[in-house]
């Protein structure tokens, strides 16, 4: 699933492509992504200015002339494209924005979790994103904060850390990047999380975060870059995807464990 570094990625590219560009065709295909997107909400778009672009988390907003904004969501295998010339329609292509200037973006979802909205009320009432946390690369996202949050939880901070009413943006490719980094077990609970580590867990996400963001994000199997190149992160992931490999830091293997439906890895000498 696109995380945070992926979706800042998608933002930027929007931004120096679109914004202040005029929607002057909509395509959304006969299958629905995640949630239907009514025929009616077409109007809403032709004819309107896209403004600067935002990210929320995981969430993509593109805020309209006419005070409404455009959600993006890319769910589990979502892809952005933004294109020079008009493409042909691929089963896997449920949206098609045109935009003057020979413009477009197109929206490419093999698994359809995915999906798209118009947002009328304050974008901050959003059903979707008014649950969110603090964002992982926010000042309201420290270590104090942190540490109050989980001192008294049961849960593992794994869960804790992909809970995004807690923390907005982490997916399990980066919490278990973080985790490492921190010298954590995803399997340890909030509550025995010391403060000390708790600052240096916030501190290496923030870290971790800005260098995928540098590095266009991570290409597991389906991000690719709005320009259609891969991200790079990949190249510096030391326990995701890594099992049985010796661990960069001692003489370990990383090892694969389920938890949440998700697979954690980790290195049982140095996470504890």
């Amino acid at each position: 699933m696109p995380e945070l570094p992926e979706v800042e990625t998608v933002k930027k590219a929007l931004e120096k492509s679109i914004k202040n560009k005029r929607i002057i065709d909509f395509y959304h295909g006969e299958k629905d992504l995640r949630f239907p997107f009514p025929k009616l909400y077409v109007k809403k778009l032709i004819g309107n200015i896209i403004l600067k672009p935002l990210r929320l988390g995981k969430y993509c907003i593109l805020p309209l002339s006419n005070k409404k904004n455009m959600l993006l969501h890319l769910g589990m295998s979502g892809k952005i494209l933004i294109l020079n010339k008009k493409p042909k329609i691929g089963p896997h292509d449920h949206i098609l924005i045109s935009l003057e200037g020979g413009i477009y973006i197109l929206y490419n979802d093999q698994r359809r979790f995915g999906f798209i909205d118009i947002i009328d009320e304050n974008i901050f009432e959003n059903k979707f994103i008014k649950k969110l946390g603090p964002e992982a690369l926010s000042s309201k996202f420290n270590g104090e904060n942190f540490y109050n949050l989980i001192k008294n939880k049961d849960k593992s901070i794994k869960s804790i850390l992909l809970d995004q009413t807690i923390v907005a943006g982490l997916g399990n490719i980066y919490v278990n990047e973080v985790l490492f980094a921190s010298n954590i077990s995803p399997k340890r609970k909030g509550k025995n999380i010391s403060k000390i580590k708790s600052f240096l867990l916030v501190e290496n996400v923030k870290k971790i975060l800005k260098k995928a963001i540098k590095f266009g994000g991570t290409t597991i199997k389906d991000h690719i870059q709005p320009d259609g190149n891969l991200g790079y992160f990949k190249q510096n992931l030391k326990v995701y995807g890594r099992t049985n490999d010796k661990c960069v830091n001692c003489e370990g293997k990383i090892k694969e464990i389920r938890q949440l439906g998700r697979t954690s890895f980790f290195c049982g000498f140095c996470q504890r």
